[in-house]
């Protein structure tokens, strides 16, 4: 056994308290000659055994007491055997592979896997022989060496250990083990790799390829996995977070689907899911009644903004013992309000048959005398009205039926949405097949090519869209029955899509036809999206314009295009964010906020670009939300997102008999030259293990009552 806090040891000297207080509060009797006195002489004598015992029971007690508080603050430990020799019986060139991933942030209720991994880490360096040399790596789904040669400065080790961080990164520990590997081949004398993990089934991914790399050097290398815990601790996690349905906007309510998972082998009761803007107070709370072991239930929540820019929402459920993934945090530009242009290929005096009557309702559902007050403003115009540079003022651009464009206008609408506008496209009668096919700037534009417009080939001459199955986020809504059903949506005329092959960005389908033809398309380009319908936005070739689902199809096709319009904001640990802004913000420095801190800190300055300039940057290990601001500017200049891999919050360990070889001793064959048939002796490698502190607890908990109890009773007796 070991203390994990040593120092704390010196507290037993406390234990002279309790006798210190018995003496000290002894009674300081004074004789005082009375002649009754001797008839309670004989009394006194009879009961001054009893009390003195009584006493000494209870200094006893309270002795005890004060033992045990500074043993459970000392934080004793079992010594385990690491799985190999011990590495202190001669010089060794050590690599040793430390866990960092999310899940090692689970804790027993103490002290985290990562806190315990350190302190055996620590162990180890301590037995490891004069003129040894180590270095270290931290592993997740990267390798981070942080000390990349063995050092003979041990001390480094420490001091590196000592200032190593939990990331919310995702677990492979086979790139790690093969770069120690690598590492080890040009060291001389004895050489061991310790890889210190909690075992979690994603750590052993490429468990194939760790047997085989330690079987092709068991002869040289020798190798130790040493698991930290004994088992995986029972976890409920915010697993998703996602917007649904329209586009970030000040005032208006945005619908948010929180996904909560349990992960643990037993059903959690009531569980409160709460919805906050910016770190602020909830604005949205919910309950999960129960959630059976491995079940996962959505709950449906609402936020407001106050303001337009760039904002985080966090979900959060309470804390249990794997604190990092009872949040999650997306983030996401709120505007002021949303401008369409619908440009109109033909004229017609009727207004129920222009060809962006149908559109502008659609758009803007509300009464005459509302829509001064609707967010989304809808301008309607023509052909000559995209050969002005003003369309970059809309977030969004509707081709209704246009024949052909200007050369300027196809230029100016190419650049528009390369720089981030959305552009969705109604064929109709008036299309020019062979301009929109060929024309080299609209062409490049679109995700395919349209055929000849056709009529359906079905008895009734219409042709339906798919009814079930929608693969895309923009109809996904749609596979619930209670959202309705697409499948009702008829054509009597369409052109049929050509998906292009090779593009950089391939194109998607949205939905199909119920014969499986593409009917509507769409492709990223440059910052934006381009969607292609194969049939009109009128009445004349269908019955979408009238059908219940053309409004939340067109508000879910806005707020996918709108998901990218303020750049990537939800990244993965580890990846880095690009954000470009104004050449004059070049060389100023920029500050962030990260996950859990409250103030800014400066981390680097502006990159000058080109035509713009960039701020960039990379310590995004940690999920939750980030803040960058420039300069002194007192609202952040963007705010992104970091989402942990929902794997993680399975702390579910390796089954035993998997990795059983691995844990077994992995000692290299060659051995020191002495007598052949005399057994090498070795020590084992002691390091740190399960602390037991609780029973300690449990002990102190006991005696305190016992001594109450007896206090009190004795009290009474005197």
């Amino acid at each position: 056994m070991t203390f994990l806090n040593p120092a704390i040891l010196f507290g037993l000297l406390a234990v002279g308290l309790p006798v210190l207080i018995h003496l000290l509060s002894k009674p300081q009797l004074r004789r005082i000659r009375w002649a009754a006195n001797r008839f309670l002489f004989e009394s006194v004598q009879k009961n001054r055994r009893r009390i003195r015992a009584e006493d000494i029971l209870l200094l006893v007690l309270r002795s005890l007491l004060v033992v045990l508080l500074v043993l459970i603050f000392a934080r004793p430990a079992f010594l385990v055997n690491a799985s190999g020799p011990q590495a202190g019986r001669e010089a060794t060139t050590a690599v040793i592979l430390l866990d960092d991933s999310e899940s090692m942030g689970q804790s027993d209720g103490v002290q985290t896997r990562f806190d315990q991994a350190k302190t055996m880490v620590d162990g180890i360096i301590s037995q490891l022989a004069p003129g040894s040399a180590g270095a270290l790596f931290l592993v997740s789904d990267r390798v981070k060496a942080v000390v990349p040669k063995p050092t003979l400065d041990l001390s480094v080790l420490r001091r590196t250990l000592k200032q190593s961080v939990l990331t919310d990164r995702g677990t492979d520990l086979y790139p790690g083990i093969k770069q120690a590997v690598d590492l080890l081949q040009s060291a001389a004398g004895r050489r061991e790799i310790f890889v210190l993990t909690d075992s979690q089934l994603p750590a052993w991914s490429e468990i194939e390829k760790i047997r085989q790399l330690r079987d092709e050097h068991q002869k040289d290398i020798a190798m130790h996995f040493i698991v930290v815990g004994e088992k995986g601790e029972d976890n409920v996690a915010v697993s998703g977070l996602e917007t649904i349905g329209t586009v970030s906007v000040v005032n208006l309510p945005l619908r948010c689907a929180i996904r909560v998972s349990n992960f643990g082998k037993s059903s959690v009761q009531n569980i409160p899911v709460k919805l906050a803007v910016d770190g602020e107070a909830p604005q949205d709370q919910g309950m999960i009644d129960q959630l059976d072991p491995g079940a996962s239930k959505v709950v449906n929540l609402f936020v407001r903004f106050r303001e337009p820019g760039y904002h985080s929402i966090t979900a959060s459920i309470p804390g249990d013992r794997m604190p990092a993934d009872n949040q999650r945090s997306v983030a996401l530009l709120v505007l002021e309000q949303v401008r369409a242009l619908i440009v109109e290929g033909t004229v017609n005096p009727e207004p129920t048959a222009r060809d962006g009557f149908f559109l502008r309702q659609a758009l803007v559902p509300v009464r005459p005398d509302e829509v001064d007050q609707y967010f989304l403003k809808a301008t309607v115009g023509q052909v000559n009205d995209l050969d002005s540079t003003a369309i970059s003022q809309y977030e969004m651009v509707f081709l209704s039926n246009v024949p052909q464009l200007n050369p300027l206008g196809a230029k100016n609408l190419q650049q528009y949405v390369e720089n981030g506008g959305a552009l969705v496209v109604f064929p109709g009668p008036a299309t020019d097949l062979n301009y929109f096919n060929s024309n080299t700037d609209l062409s490049a534009l679109l995700p395919a090519t349209l055929g000849p417009a056709q009529e359906p080939s079905t008895p009734n001459k219409t042709l339906g869209w798919q009814s079930r199955d929608y693969q895309h986020p923009v109809t996904a809504l749609w596979n619930d029955p209670e959202s309705g059903n697409l499948g009702s949506v008829r054509v009597s005329k369409y052109f049929p899509l050509t998906l292009k092959a090779g593009a950089s960005s391939p194109a998607q389908v949205v939905v199909k036809y119920a014969d499986g033809e593409p009917a509507v398309v769409v492709q990223p380009v440059g910052k934006g999206k381009v969607f292609l319908f194969s049939s009109t936005a009128t009445t004349d070739w269908g019955t979408l314009p009238v059908h219940p689902a053309f409004v939340p199809l067109l508000m879910r096709i806005m707020a996918y295009a709108a998901s990218g319009s303020g750049g990537k904001l939800d990244l993965v640990p580890g990846q880095s964010f690009a954000f470009e802004v104004g050449s004059e913000y070049a060389g100023r420095n920029f500050s962030v906020i990260t996950p859990g801190a409250k103030e800014r800190r400066i981390v680097g300055s502006v990159e000058a670009g080109e035509r713009s300039a960039v701020l960039r940057y990379s310590d995004t290990d940690l999920g939750g939300s980030y803040q960058l601001f420039i300069g002194d500017e007192p609202k952040p200049k963007v705010v992104f997102a970091v989402q942990p891999d929902p794997a993680e919050s399975d702390l579910t360990q390796e089954p035993k008999s998997a990795i059983a070889p691995l844990l077994a001793i992995s000692e290299p064959a060659a051995q020191p030259v002495g007598n052949m048939n005399e057994t090498p002796k070795t020590k084992s490698l002691r390091v740190p293990g399960p602390e037991i502190w609780y029973p300690l607890v449990l002990a102190a908990l006991l005696l305190a009552l016992v001594e109450t109890a007896l206090a009190h009773r004795f009290s009474q007796s005197k």
